[in-house]
């Protein structure tokens, strides 16, 4: 069984559970909406391309996508 707080239904009736890829990519938008766009979000890769460089989804990354399908 989860115990839930107060601060838990806060954040649930602030962030609903996200039920499509769109929800769920503003939900990660709300969330962490004051991250820096440098932010490695979603790694794809660690020291393919050489020691410490990672490949990924960045929040800018995430913020572009997301305005692009505003519109």
């Amino acid at each position: 069984m989860i115990r839930r707080t107060r601060e838990t239904y806060a954040f649930i009736n602030e962030h609903p559970e996200p039920s499509t890829p769109e929800e769920a990519l503003a939900h990660v938008l709300a969330v962490y909406k004051d991250e820096d766009d440098t932010r490695l979000m979603v790694e794809a890769t660690r020291n393919i391309y050489g020691d410490g460089v990672a490949t990924g989804l960045t929040m800018g990354d995430l913020r572009a996508l997301a305005a692009r399908l505003a519109a």
